[in-house]
């Protein structure tokens, strides 16, 4: 048994019976910057989001060409080369800020969420709403280095501020691993 247990905690394994669940329990508020913090981490943190960015810096750089050097391209295509540019440069982040105001002024943030994580999963409760997903549900978890995100989809997630769970910060990364796998926690 001494054994078994030295060569599982070398490989990073450990079996469920040796592990030490810890509950944590908090109550968070989501505000306009921390729903702002996830859409812009999600949207930058993947392929297409860094497609645009470079796109849109490329439409710019040849609508500025195409202005300076008008008599070999045309006008037109110079004004919607910098127009698409600056869609994908200032319009869409612009669209992910207005999106967070709205987010966050709708009832859906308005009151505090309390968190219950154990072994069982995450239990969340607003009001009189209660809702509990088991940690096999968990698609991933990410820091963002304000927020930790916990994804159910590549796409939702659950925004927990960390400025609100500083002194929790050990037990919430603990209780997370435990739960669903070092592999799928990033948490720093």
């Amino acid at each position: 048994p001494q054994q078994t247990q030295q060569v599982f905690q070398i490989a990073g394994y450990v079996p469920a019976e040796w592990r030490l669940i810890v509950k944590v329990e908090f109550d968070i508020n989501v505000k306009a910057d921390d729903i702002m913090n996830y859409k812009f981490y999600h949207k930058y943190h993947s392929l297409s989001g860094w497609c645009e960015i470079i796109l849109g810096l490329m439409m710019l750089g040849l609508g500025v060409y195409a202005v300076m050097h008008q008599d070999t391209m045309s006008l037109t295509f110079a004004l919607l080369a910098l127009l698409f540019g600056i869609v994908f440069i200032v319009v869409i982040p612009l669209q992910l800020v207005t999106h967070s105001k709205k987010a966050a002024a709708s009832e859906q943030f308005a009151k505090p969420m309390h968190y219950l994580l154990d072994e069982s999963g995450i239990t969340v409760k607003m009001g009189e709403d209660e809702a509990h997903v088991e940690w096999k549900r968990v698609y991933r978890v990410k820091d963002t280095g304000r927020c930790i995100l916990i994804y159910f989809t590549p796409t939702r997630a659950n925004i927990i501020p960390k400025n609100e769970v500083t002194d929790k910060l050990a037990d919430i990364r603990k209780v997370m691993a435990d739960g669903i796998g070092r592999y799928k926690v990033s948490i720093k």
